[in-house]
């Protein structure tokens, strides 16, 4: 009998070790998924390719260019606006697709990066 408890303990340590293990590996890849994310960009063009934007995950914009020469400042600025929320979500959703492979698909923090940014309080 002291056997076969002893046999039970030994087990159910090596259940508890396991999943520890576990634990740790998924810790392990949760990180390195997070420094993979704070570093993601995302350039986007607007829908005829007068402007391109690129955006940082932390929000910033880190490229605006302007590639027609012929804007009047109205047409301009709606478009830099445009693409500005387009890039930044475009950056969110990349990092929901990196950050899906550790969290689940059914994860709070992918569904508020898939969340618009308009709804969110953003552009």
């Amino acid at each position: 009998m002291i056997d076969d408890i002893s046999e039970q303990v030994q087990a159910a340590r090596e259940r508890v070790y396991g999943q520890v293990e576990a634990a740790r590996a998924r810790h392990s890849a949760l990180r390195e998924a997070i420094d993979e994310v704070r570093n993601l960009t995302a350039t986007v063009r607007s829908p005829r390719g007068e402007v391109s934007v690129t955006a940082a995950m932390s929000g910033a914009v880190t490229d605006v260019r302007v590639h027609h020469d012929d804007l009047d400042a109205r047409t301009l600025s709606t478009l830099l606006t445009q693409t500005v929320a387009r890039a930044q979500q475009a950056v969110r959703d990349q990092a929901a697709d990196r950050m899906t492979a550790v969290a689940g698909a059914d994860s709070t923090i992918i569904a508020d990066l898939r969340m618009p940014l308009a709804r969110a309080g953003g552009i």
